[in-house]
């Protein structure tokens, strides 16, 4: 027997839901709206969700993003059954990470049989083994809007980074003012001490000093930045072939690695971290490389926000890229 949370703001379709799904053995838990349906997951970790999307307070659609959000109940199936039906709902409860989508002029038969395809699919993604399930946990309803207003300045947050990166494409003047408008967004949301874009064909490093920066720093970070192009699966390149270009973002720029700000008896590089910038084709074309002196620097929040922009980023580079080529091919 499996346990399925329903929410549903008409008596009536919760009569009719609870019906159907208990006579088919399951255990059912009703709740009348999304702020009901949030915290009846979290307090009985059921094996599936069933969600109108027109509830008061807190929408299925929310209520969705809020369970597929937590690692709590990620995992937890999660079937839209709603009246509407416009493909732009179907589209948003996708986005929303809803696992079926069903209209309610369904036949009994219907839902039986999607609930038994979710939590089969759910099986077979745990390769057969138990659900892992934590602690109950019993939320207010404030606990439940103050996570709906955290998701959602999250996701404006995310919103507002990819729309920087990708304006880029716009506004940027070849491939140079590219690279040096990318480091520079990176610095106001990520922050560094430096940063680097490699390219592999074009055996180039545009680099950016975002603090005081001892050179024993920067020339470790050069050459931890060429093992990485070659590690994520691009060209094979030591420092000595690189050429460095510098990009201003946050106002430093260094001809002169022995001039750097801080000098040669700064901190040394103790953070590192890079990711691939896979082209058009889906091969690396270069890197994106961030270094600090401070111990773990990059946090969760920064993680989450360079994987946010590394389809973006890489689309706006290697254009610009293509577009440089294009170019000195017709000159």
């Amino acid at each position: 027997m499996s346990r399925i949370v329903i929410a549903d703001d008409s008596p009536t379709l919760r009569r009719i839901v609870t019906s159907v799904l208990t006579r088919e053995g399951h255990e059912v838990i009703a709740a009348e709206d999304g702020i009901g349906a949030v915290q009846a997951v979290f307090a009985h970790q059921p094996d599936a969700v069933v969600l109108d999307v027109q509830m008061p307070r807190v929408s299925g659609f929310i209520a969705a993003r809020l369970l597929k959000d937590d690692w709590q109940t990620a995992d937890v199936p999660v079937v839209m059954l709603t009246s509407l039906d416009a493909a732009s709902d179907r589209y948003w409860a996708g986005q929303a990470g809803v696992d079926r989508y069903l209209t309610k002029d369904f036949e009994a038969p219907e839902l039986a049989t999607t609930i038994d395809e979710v939590l089969a699919a759910a099986t077979a993604a745990r390769g057969g083994r138990p659900p892992l399930r934590p602690e109950p946990l019993e939320l207010s309803e404030e606990d439940v809007l103050s996570r709906v207003c955290d998701l959602l300045d999250r996701k404006l947050f995310e919103s507002s980074v990819a729309q920087a990166v990708t304006a880029i494409a716009a506004t940027a003047d070849g491939l140079e003012s590219s690279v040096a408008s990318l480091l520079g967004v990176l610095q106001r949301f990520v922050g560094y001490d430096l940063a680097a874009v490699l390219l592999g064909a074009e055996r180039t490093a545009y680099v950016a000093v975002g603090g005081p920066t001892a050179t024993e720093h920067y020339r470790a970070f050069l050459d931890r930045s060429a093992e990485s192009l070659s590690s994520h699966g691009g060209e094979v390149l030591s420092t000595g072939e690189l050429v460095l270009r510098v990009a201003e973002a946050g106002g430093a720029v260094v001809d002169d690695p022995d001039d750097l700000p801080g000098g040669a008896e700064a901190a040394a590089m103790s953070t590192y971290l890079s990711m691939p910038l896979r082209g058009h084709g889906g091969g690396v074309v270069g890197v994106l490389a961030l270094s600090s002196a401070q111990a773990n620097a990059f946090g969760e929040t920064a993680l989450s926000t360079l994987k946010l922009v590394e389809g973006p980023a890489a689309i706006v580079i290697d254009g610009a890229r293509l577009a440089g080529a294009r170019a000195a091919a017709r000159a």
